[in-house]
């Protein structure tokens, strides 16, 4: 029998046999399902130099980066996107985005994505190699359901989701949040503005580590001091706290310019997150300006950076950064980009140790 109906496959897609007209269309559409279907794919490979602001230097060579994405317009209404990303030393092979998303801008402005995906709060955009200090507070990725719309130059959108916190234990969908944005492009001048908001910050995926891991400590030592009171003391947040964030982009001829805050609305339980003894009420900026160029013929691209941070110690960032970094295009999809950074971490009567960090990277990056 699996020969018979081998050799009937066989014979269907060859044109044999006696399958009707309408049969054969619907199997060449299966068969150019291809068609439909999008793949591709980033790895970035990257040498790096570290002085750290406590201990010895260190160097290494790692893949920083391997992303692999398809997606697939199934119909004039309905995509699917998914994809896997491996980083070295940071991140397992997982399924990183997997969403479906109804929409067909050619009749409505409006859209509904689900599945897991990174919530549209911050902007996030650089020239540089390392993220901004704005993603290590705010970058949020959660299964939910999002609906918006796209108009004009106007874009935004609310989203909802169930979050890793379970705040006084209830395993609910309790977050949200919501953007608006514009964007315009003229001649020489194109720029965007966005804002966003989120219910719980303490949901993104620095922070909510973070938290997790200040309250199992605080638990330990309540057992050791008051071992009755341990068991009463909640592992999960008892309160949201809630995030905002504002973003410019402006590109005028060969420069660009970036800039975005992001700020925590209040402050934060201090068994979650403290600063000096006290909840803490994080925020970071970034602010870059770049500029475009050609050399030997190739696109090529220098970018400086500031950022900062703000009751930030306890999630173990820096409290100002400079960056220098210089990109260019070798081949189509192929860059070779440097990064030099200096941190300076927050006083020792801040909880930091008050030195200076300094880090040198070299970057391959193919896209594909």
């Amino acid at each position: 029998m699996k020969t018979r109906r081998l050799s009937w496959a066989i014979a269907m897609v060859l044109g044999a046999g006696s399958a009707s007209p309408a049969a054969a269309q619907t199997l060449e559409e299966r068969v150019r399902w291809f068609e439909h279907i999008e793949i591709g794919g980033l790895i970035e490979v990257e040498g790096v130099y570290v002085d750290p602001d406590e201990g010895s230097s260190e160097s290494d060579l790692v893949l920083a980066t391997f992303e692999l994405g398809i997606a697939a317009q199934v119909t004039d209404w309905v995509e699917a996107v998914a994809s896997l990303l491996y980083e070295q030393d940071e991140t397992d092979l997982e399924v990183d985005l997997a969403m479906i998303t109804l929409a067909n801008p050619e009749i409505s402005p409006v859209f509904f994505s689900a599945g897991q995906f990174y919530m549209p709060f911050g902007a996030y955009e650089t020239n540089l190699v390392s993220d901004p200090l704005t993603l290590d507070i705010g970058e949020t990725r959660e299964t939910a359901v999002q609906l918006g719309f796209v108009h004009q130059g106007f874009n935004g959108s609310v989203y909802a989701f169930n979050g890793d916190n379970k705040v006084n234990g209830d395993d609910r969908i309790g977050s949200w949040g919501a953007n608006l944005a514009f964007a315009q492009e003229r001649e020489e001048l194109a720029w965007s503005l966005g804002t966003g908001y989120i219910s719980d910050l303490g949901e993104s995926d620095s922070v909510q580590e973070r938290v997790a891991d200040n309250r199992a400590a605080r638990q330990l030592e309540i057992a050791e001091l008051r071992p009755e009171e341990a068991e009463r003391f909640s592992l999960d947040p008892t309160e949201r706290t809630g995030g905002w964030t504002a973003n410019l982009a402006v590109v005028y001829r060969d420069f660009a310019l970036i800039a975005e805050y992001l700020s925590a609305t209040d402050r934060f339980d201090p068994d979650s997150l403290s600063f000096k003894d006290k909840g803490a009420l994080p925020a970071a900026w970034n602010i870059e300006l770049g500029y475009s160029f050609e050399i030997f013929g190739k696109a090529s691209v220098a970018a400086v950076a500031y950022q900062g941070t703000r009751d930030a110690v306890n999630l173990e960032l820096p409290e100002t950064r400079w960056a220098l970094g210089w990109s260019i295009g070798l081949f189509d999809n192929t860059a070779l980009s440097f990064e030099y950074a200096s941190d300076t971490d927050y006083s020792t009567g801040n909880g930091g140790t008050g030195n200076n960090a300094n880090s040198l990277v070299a970057q391959l990056a193919v896209e594909f």
